[in-house]
Parts: structure tokens; C-alpha cells; sequence
């Protein structure tokens, strides 16, 4: 067996001596508390586990940056690290940031007992899976129990999630294992429904606005489809930051069980709820590291769907050069984890490959993303057809998944729902349930006021559009924060063009933010003729 070489006396630890590796780990702190008051300091840093401790009081209890302490108030306990300040706070002062206040509601002033927090628990099974071992389902459920319960800091979940997302190292097995403990440790819903249906999209393609589409088609057909959506990370619109535009996203348990008992449907955020709150912080620690394991964004998935008491799952794996999934084997990969996942859930399971050369829609942004849906809702003579007839397909497909029609009737069914206007009612309905305005239009969206025409300097065909360079202009514009700042496409691929045409219409809300992105925008190509 390989051993691990220490370079300074020359001895060796085999991997089948992990557990007192570990041991050393063990008592490095003594048991003693300590009091502070609390002090808000109004900065929010993203995560609401981190507190700061004057140099002073970390001198005289000899607390290190980084250091996990518990901390207690009025009978309740959680666990934090701490960094250490000179100035930003007093010494018998406790800083707590703006998310942390937010969090758990600690008044300024109150007094908090605090204490070094033992090693977590499940550090053991961390450190075997570093040596190659295969972890017991106990083992990942108290992983992700001490992820939740914030006993585990971003580094010691990034020594987890190195080894744990490559799928040489994790076995089958163990990702179902890990699936089921990211939803357990959340809240599981129950619809009462025989056939609870979601769509799914894997991401990464600017556009490709399907899911307000999609459900209110299927939910016309009176089948339960409660879908819950994220907000944009690095994308220029999330689901729920284009649906914010026209309606109320953010709702508790309670509420959106009432709103699927009344129209079967339901389009929320997800980060309102407590699904699977162990992928929140998995997403935040891969997102500072720059990755996206595939086998990590099938379990996020899985996990989710899981958690909503799905079963029945139309996964859409859209495949361009400049997204997320940029070849076709890549994407059959992961379309196998998802299906043999499905199986072991029960889920009823199609995932859709579909190869894209760009953008599906013409909005690029929250509001202009919602324009092309709605316009395709309600018909409009200017809808995106690519953007109606991913829809429709993907809605037919969900439909015969479901039972609801024949095989191969899908389609023509979707399309009817939306040619008769059944499908734009439910929107209506869903809209209405949701806290928006019932006299709903495409063209009553509000856009950036600041408005630049990028025309063409010759004539040529668009060849192809850069999906990154397209999303990293729009986030200069303002996306996904201003929700009316974003990018029309006035040509897509394959589309010829005069000179003098309009290529691509930028919108803001900001002057200063428009007049950023025309300097960017000297050094990006968006489209490209060659």
C-alpha cells in the first residue's frame, strides 16, 4: 500500500491508520466560555457564520483568526469562525455582521456566551474519504448534518468536496447516499398528489427563459407542477429573477401549498424555502473555487426534486461551446448519472440533450428574458419561435412522461394550450395567486431607460454568438440586480444583416453602468461572421 512520506523524520502513515491521524485533532483547545456584548457591524459578507473579535480579547483568550467558537443567547446555539479586528469594534465586544443579525435575529447589545467549539464529528469521515474510502450512508448523513449545523468551515467541506465530486473516487452508491442526506436534512414537502411534475433545466445558456412557459402549459392540463427556481450566480437572469419582474417569488412552505392547491402550479424561489441547505453552501464554496463538478450539479439537482416529493422529471441539458455543458459526450455523461439517480428515487425520468449555437430568446436580462415568454404566451406576432418551440417540446415531452396524452401527441397537445390561449390563462391565474397584476402584457414590462443601438458597420450573416462574453456585458449593464438592464438580440445566428442594421440593443438603468459597458465592450466580441 502506498504510504504518505513525512519529509522531516522520515516516517510513514498508511492509509489504514487514519483514525489516529485524526486523534491528534482531538482537545486542541480547552473547554473554558467567556462572555462578550454584541455589536452590529453593518457589513454583509455573504455568510453568516463569520463574527469578529477585538485583538485585545483574542490576545487574552488566546483565539486565532479562524478559530470555531459556539456561540449561545437566549437558549439557542450555533457555530461561527472568527476573524480578529484592531479598530472595527471594542474590546468586550462581539462584531456581528449584518448577515448574522438577519440569521438569528441576536439584538445589539446582548450578551452571548461563547465557547471553542469541539472538532465536528464527521472531520472522521472526511479524512477517510481523502485515503480512497468508501463512505457508509451514517457517515455522509453526519457530513452533511455538520455542513447545515455550520460545525464544518469552507475548508474542510472544499477537503470533502475535492474527492467527493470525482467520479473515479465516489461511487454510485455513495452519490444516491448523498442525494438522500442533502434532502433529508431540509424540509421534505408532500402535495398530496399521485403525479407531482417538474422541469428542470441544467443551465449555463444565456436566455432559454422555458420554465414560465412550460408550467402554466402543463398545469393547463390540471397536472401538479410546483416548480421552485434560483436566482442568477453568475448568469445574467435567474429563473426567479425574471418571474420577480411580474410577480411575488418568495414564499414559506404554508403559502406555496395553498398555491398549488389552487391552481396545481406554483413558480417560487427556492432559497425562500429549506430545501436541501447543504447544496447552499456547496454552491457558494465551488463557486469561489471556480468548479462545477458534474456529479455535483446532478446531486443539487436530484436533491431538490427529492425534497419537492417529485415524480415525474424533464431534465433539459442544453449543450453550446460557450455554456455550462460544452460537448455532447460530456452531456451523455451526465444524463446517465441523472437517469440511474431517477431509478433509485423512483422518479420517472427524460433527460434532453439539446444542441444550441447561442442564446435561446432574444433577452438577454430579468425583464427582457420575461418579455419573450410572456410574448410567447400570448402569441405576439414578435415572439421568439426558437423560444416557443423548446417550450413546446419540452412540455409535450413532460405531458406523455405524465400520461396525460399519447405518445408522441405531446407536442400538438403543448402547442394547442398555447394557440387557444389555455396556457396564458393559467399564467394569469398563477400570476394573480402570486401577488401580481392580472392585466399582464409583454410590452408593459419596464426596461432600462438608458437605451444603445449597436449596429452593423457592413453586411454579413451572424455565425455565432459568445454566450460568456454576452452574460459578462450584461452583469456591466446591471443584470441580474437591475432587473430592467440586460441585451436585446436583434439578430441570432444564422441571420443575415445589412450595414446600418441593429445587431444588439443594450438597456440600463444606470447611465454610468451604460456608459461602462460601451468602454467593455470595445474589448468583447459578441457576435462574430467568420
Amino acid at each position: 500500500m502506498e504510504q504518505i512520506k513525512n519529509k522531516k523524520d522520515n516516517s510513514s502513515l498508511s492509509a489504514n491508520h487514519y483514525p489516529a491521524f485524526i486523534d491528534s485533532f482531538k482537545n486542541r483547545k480547552m473547554a473554558h466560555h467567556f462572555f462578550l456584548k454584541a455589536r452590529s457591524v453593518d457589513i454583509s459578507t455573504g455568510r453568516w457564520w463569520i463574527v469578529l473579535i477585538n485583538e485585545v480579547d483574542a490576545q487574552r483568550l488566546g483565539i486565532m483568526p479562524g478559530d470555531e467558537l459556539k456561540l449561545e443567547w437566549d437558549s439557542k446555539t450555533t457555530e461561527v469562525a472568527c476573524d480578529i479586528t484592531k479598530e472595527l469594534i471594542e474590546p468586550g465586544e462581539i462584531g456581528l455582521f449584518a448577515d448574522i443579525l438577519k440569521q438569528y435575529h441576536i439584538k445589539e447589545g446582548d450578551l452571548v456566551k461563547l465557547s471553542f467549539a469541539k472538532r465536528a464529528p464527521s472531520l472522521q469521515a472526511i479524512y477517510k474519504k481523502l485515503f480512497k474510502k468508501s463512505l457508509t450512508y451514517q457517515e455522509i448523513k453526519s457530513i452533511v448534518n455538520d455542513i447545515v449545523s455550520y460545525r464544518l468551515n469552507d475548508i474542510e467541506i472544499a477537503f470533502f468536496i475535492a474527492p467527493a465530486f470525482d467520479e473515479k473516487n465516489f461511487s454510485e452508491k455513495e452519490l444516491y447516499y448523498l442525494t438522500k442526506a442533502i434532502a433529508e436534512t431540509g424540509e421534505i414537502l408532500d402535495f398530496g398528489q399521485k403525479i407531482v411534475a417538474v422541469k428542470h433545466s441544467a443551465g449555463g445558456l444565456p436566455g432559454n427563459r422555458i420554465t414560465p412557459i412550460i408550467v402554466p402549459i402543463v398545469a393547463s392540463f390540471g397536472i401538479c407542477i410546483p416548480k421552485t427556481s434560483s436566482r442568477s450566480i453568475t448568469s445574467a437572469a435567474g429563473t426567479a429573477d425574471a418571474l420577480e419582474t411580474i410577480m411575488k417569488v418568495e414564499f414559506t412552505t404554508k403559502e406555496i401549498y395553498d398555491l398549488v392547491k389552487k391552481n396545481n402550479s406554483c413558480m417560487v424561489w427556492g432559497g425562500a424555502l429549506k430545501l436541501a441547505p447543504a447544496d447552499d453552501r456547496f454552491i457558494q464554496i465551488t463557486h469561489s473555487l471556480g468548479i462545477e463538478p458534474y456529479s455535483k450539479m446532478v446531486v443539487s439537482v436530484m436533491a431538490k426534486q427529492v425534497a419537492m416529493g417529485v415524480t415525474h422529471l424533464i431534465i433539459d441539458l442544453p449543450v453550446e461551446k460557450t455554456a455550462k455543458i460544452s460537448d455532447m459526450e460530456t452531456a451523455k455523461k451526465i444524463k446517465e448519472i441523472f437517469l440511474r439517480l431517477s431509478r433509485r428515487f423512483h422518479i420517472k425520468s427524460e433527460v434532453v440533450i439539446s444542441k444550441s449555437n447561442g442564446p435561446i430568446g432574444r433577452g438577454i436580462g430579468p425583464a427582457l428574458e420575461m418579455r419573450d415568454a410572456l410574448r410567447v404566451l400570448q402569441q405576439k406576432d414578435n415572439r421568439p419561435f426558437d423560444l416557443e418551440a423548446k417550450s413546446v417540446k419540452l412540455a409535450g415531452k413532460l405531458l406523455e412522461l405524465t400520461g396525460k396524452v399519447k405518445k408522441n401527441q405531446g407536442e400538438k397537445a403543448a402547442l394547442d394550450s398555447l394557440i387557444s390561449g389555455m396556457a396564458f390563462k393559467k399564467m394569469i391565474q398563477i400570476v394573480e395567486a402570486q401577488g401580481g397584476n392580472t392585466l399582464l402584457d409583454s410590452e408593459s414590462l419596464s426596461l432600462g431607460k438608458y437605451i444603445y443601438e449597436v449596429r452593423a458597420t457592413n453586411s454579413g450573416m451572424i455565425k455565432s454568438i459568445n454566450s460568456r462574453n454576452l452574460v459578462e456585458l450584461c452583469r456591466v449593464l446591471g443584470a441580474p440586480e437591475l432587473k430592467g438592464s440586460g441585451i436585446y438580440l436583434n439578430k441570432l445566428v444564422k441571420e443575415n444583416y445589412k450595414k446600418g442594421d441593429v445587431l444588439f440593443t443594450l438597456y440600463s438603468e444606470s447611465d454610468q453602468r451604460l456608459s461602462l459597458a460601451l468602454e467593455v465592450l470595445e474589448h468583447l466580441s459578441i457576435y462574430s461572421n467568420s
